[in-house]
């Protein structure tokens, strides 16, 4: 892709000094016959044929999203964070099919007690902490990570958040929020003379940013009994699924 921009960048530059510059055209001019400045024109347009097609065909996980797809993946982030503050918390299972919610971590620990406590070390973001009892005593607790939608202007970036990291010793789940991360986004406006087309108004350059929360799901054994210590008010129980 970058060897054709290039080139297509060069037959521009050849095109410049041909037309622009008299005494190289008059020269060129003579040279140059009908028939080989007709195949530098097909050659020219053919250039620019196939780096349209190309555009379609790069890899489809890139993080720039339409409009369209922004605002159904934010909506369904926000009914979501509202129903969690709500108390209407959907089960694991139906949380990994909403779309525009990544599961960033899964982790599964054997259970080394008959007893469970959660450490959230402090964080500066918004993070839910959600515990579910499984049906069995199968001696695992099984640890999930997932962030809802996050944007800057169009640029999808929630997966690039990095997700908790999480320990289990001596029946104490600790669960240690990442560093700060610091991502850089380069944003790219149209000139004046397509602004001045185009009637909408460029003056300020905004991008509009919709920052999405964190969540942690924690199944574990049927008879695992829970202590929730001081983040009572940070961890809540969910009703098992049942399964038909």
């Amino acid at each position: 892709m970058n060897a054709m921009i290039s080139l297509l960048l060069i037959f521009l530059i050849v095109i410049v000094i041909v037309f622009f510059i008299p005494v190289v055209r008059a020269k060129l001019f003579t040279l140059l016959s009908w028939k080989i400045t007709l195949t530098l024109a097909g050659l020219y347009l053919g250039i620019l044929m196939m780096i349209v097609p190309i555009l379609y065909i790069l890899p489809e996980n890139c993080l720039i999203k339409n409009n369209e797809t922004k605002d159904q993946v934010v909506a369904t982030s926000q009914n979501l964070i509202s129903d969690l503050y709500n108390k209407r918390v959907p089960s694991e299972r139906d949380l990994s099919k909403l779309e525009g919610i990544y599961k960033n971590s899964s982790h599964t620990f054997n259970a080394d007690s008959n007893h469970l406590s959660v450490n959230i070390q402090a964080s500066t973001g918004s993070r839910h902490v959600f515990i579910e009892r499984k049906a069995v005593d199968d001696g695992q607790i099984g640890v999930s990570s997932y962030a809802t939608a996050q944007y800057i202007g169009d640029v999808n970036f929630t997966k690039l958040i990095s997700p908790p990291t999480f320990t289990l010793q001596n029946g104490t789940l600790s669960l240690k929020p990442p560093g700060h991360q610091i991502l850089n986004f380069k944003q790219l406006n149209a000139d004046f003379t397509i602004n001045q087309f185009s009637n909408r108004n460029y003056a300020i350059h905004e991008l509009s940013t919709n920052f999405g929360e964190q969540i942690v799901y924690i199944r574990v054994p049927k008879s695992l009994v829970i202590d929730k210590g001081q983040h009572t008010d940070q961890i809540q129980m969910v009703d098992p699924v049942v399964q038909f």
